[in-house]
């Protein structure tokens, strides 16, 4: 799933009929604010292209906080050219930066090498995971898993190595807008890793301080 975040619609439309075309599936929002809201929630996409310029959150406000919890690759796609800006960009983590008026070819060359990357299966001992399908296989057999649980592991596993609070988590898997107590978190750690069997090694509790990935 690609998401595009521009604010001017014929320009989101046309982007969308490129990507569709070549068969990859496709949502939009508007400004920042909104793709916000969308990537805390249970979609999980394979690439954002994302505008700079745009009402209520713009594109570098936007990716200042997606990094607080995610690594989804982000291209920008934007009129700014001047330098600054690309340095910017890159300094807040972004993976890609196009110009408008943007190239389709190479719009099409960067979506198809990050859809690429994320079917390739990441593997760690008797552990396997894929991406694109959120598919768990332990020991060459897929296991299933409820969707919080199942996205709570490759929340962890794509911030590997780094610790993440309970705050942090459900924001990411629960969104924003959850007034649960955070001791879900915990509830559902404890869940994925009883189905984990001896993979949940892989996930730490960090004391006092939250969960992390590690091998």
């Amino acid at each position: 799933m690609i998401l595009i975040v521009e604010d001017t619609e014929s320009l989101r439309k046309l982007t969308r009929k490129i990507l569709e075309k070549e068969g990859f599936s496709v949502e939009e929002a508007e400004n920042g604010e909104v793709a916000l809201e969308k990537v805390s929630g249970s979609t999980k996409y394979t690439v954002i292209l994302l505008d700079i310029m745009m009402p209520k959150m713009d594109g570098m406000e936007f990716i200042k906080n997606l990094r607080k919890f995610s690594e989804t690759p982000v291209v920008f796609i934007t009129a700014l050219s001047d330098e600054r800006s690309q340095v910017l960009a890159y300094e807040n983590g972004a993976d890609g930066y196009l110009t408008k008026p943007f190239s389709k070819a190479l719009l099409l060359s960067m979506v198809k090498r990050f859809e690429q990357k994320s079917c390739k299966p990441t593997v760690y001992e008797n552990l396997t995971l894929i991406k694109s399908s959120r598919g768990v296989f332990i020991n060459n057999k897929e296991i299933h898993l409820p969707t919080k649980e199942r996205e709570l592991l490759f929340y962890l596993e794509e911030n590997r190595g780094t610790i993440k609070t309970r705050e942090q988590i459900l924001d990411a898997i629960w969104g924003y807008d959850f007034y649960g107590n955070d001791r879900v978190v915990d509830k559902h750690i404890a869940k994925l890793r009883d189905r984990l069997g001896d993979c949940n090694r892989f996930i730490k509790t960090v004391k006092a301080l939250g969960y992390k990935f590690e091998v």
